[in-house]
């Protein structure tokens, strides 16, 4: 194990040391990393929805294409044993070389204007399947760049990273599309990626704190099996968890799966333009969300915060489902998005806190499955919006959110008084 980096002044409060995770070198190289793969993964999710709507005009379509990206996460608590079985960083340069290699090979396909459909279904899989290791890795890494009290302002700060490109990327992104064709949009992916390799190779983990030999003693089926243990066992974990899947199959399903049919529909636009705004609103939402944690990343009530934001959630949906002007709905999505990176980085800290290094990868993996859930009912809000409507897909979305907190308000109490 590494020597860690030098540690904060003694006289340094704890709240002073949880509001400086960029003072670590190693977490500035995730977190900067973590920006730049975030930009070519929203450039990326508006290319493809514009793609599929453009070659299908099918509402199901575009839910397919966009889904089956985000399917392999279901496979994210294996890559939690590889995690918690070899060394963290060097997994990640692999995943991430990988990745740059996908995203030009696509490019290529791209300028000699050769894509089909299917080829979008392909392409959107094997990304899918790079990135089931890529992002709970990047994950799991938060945890071994900075010391425990500054993990809090270290995940806030790592999501407003993520969001700031979702802000920015997708409007980019639209107009990249607009004026100069998809191929262009993902020749910035690959070299986004490609510069996010080659920083990688120069982090380090000075706060893994873990022991792998453990891991290896045992078989990675029962690694694999310790995980879900600790999950479904460990009370805090398994609500949080609970919770984080909930938001997930509902609302985020929805709105991600569906943007694209919306912006053509509802707001009549289909050269691409608006999807990128909405996307940057979102992506404005999160940051703003995340932007908050960051500074307030004291905070004790999570639990409260938590419940609060995701019921404002759900109404934020039904607002977007009744509307028809963009700025409206740019507004909706905002706060909509603002609601919730404040539950879902509240989330992911508890379930850092309760979680022990050695079993980090495959807790953090079984957490992120929520993600893999996304397609299943993205499939489903594209059978309601091609039935009923994108509007009433959206409208179901919101009202089931609400639903969820509901029930869990009253059935469990715990999560709400939640405190740490």
């Amino acid at each position: 194990m590494q020597a860690p980096n030098p540690q904060p002044a003694a006289s340094a409060t704890r709240s002073a040391v949880s509001r400086q995770a960029l003072r670590y070198p190693d977490f500035r190289i995730l977190w900067f990393t973590t920006g730049l793969v975030a930009g070519g993964v929203w450039f990326q999710q508006v290319t493809l929805g514009w793609l599929a709507y453009d070659l299908s005009r099918d509402a199901v379509q575009v839910a397919g294409v966009v889904g089956i990206r985000a399917l392999p996460l279901l496979l994210s608590p294996l890559t939690g044993v590889i995690a918690d079985r070899v060394d963290r960083r060097k997994l990640l340069l692999v995943d991430q070389a990988l990745v740059t290699l996908l995203v030009f090979g696509f490019t290529i396909v791209l300028l000699y204007d050769l894509q089909q459909l299917w080829h979008l279904y392909v392409f959107a899989f094997l990304f899918g399947v790079l990135w089931a290791g890529n992002n709970p890795v990047r994950q799991v890494l938060i945890a071994n760049t900075v010391p425990r009290e500054a993990l809090m302002n270290a995940t806030a700060m790592s999501s407003m990273a993520f969001n700031l490109m979702r802000a920015i990327g997708p409007a980019i992104g639209g107009f990249v599309i607009a004026f100069l064709g998809p191929g262009m949009n993902f020749l910035i992916q690959g070299c986004l990626f490609f510069l996010a390799l080659l920083m990688v190779t120069r982090m380090r983990t000075p706060y893994y704190s873990g022991d792998r030999s453990q891991a290896r003693e045992s078989s990675p089926f029962q690694n694999l099996k310790e995980g879900f243990r600790r999950v479904i066992t460990e009370p805090v974990t398994r609500i949080t968890t609970a919770m984080t899947f909930g938001l997930s199959i509902t609302m985020l399903a929805m709105v991600f799966n569906q943007l694209p049919v919306y912006s053509a529909e509802i707001l009549l636009n289909e050269d691409g333009t608006y999807l990128g705004l909405l996307l940057m609103a979102m992506g404005l939402g999160g940051f703003l969300g995340t932007g908050l944690l960051a500074v307030f990343s004291a905070v004790r009530r999570k639990g409260q915060l938590a419940s609060v934001a995701f019921a404002l959630s759900a109404v934020s949906i039904i607002v977007v489902a009744l509307v028809d002007v963009l700025w409206m709905a740019m507004v909706a999505l905002l706060l909509q998005q603002m609601f919730v990176q404040l539950v879902m980085t509240t989330n992911m800290t508890v379930v850092h806190t309760m979680t022990p290094d050695d079993l980090r990868g495959r807790v953090i993996g079984v957490y992120q499955m929520e993600i893999g859930m996304m397609p299943f009912w993205g499939v489903v809000a594209g059978v309601i919006s091609k039935v009923y409507g994108v509007d009433n897909a959206f409208l179901v979305g919101g009202i089931a959110g609400l639903a969820i907190i509901a029930v869990a308000t009253l059935a469990f109490p715990r999560y709400r008084r939640l405190e740490m």
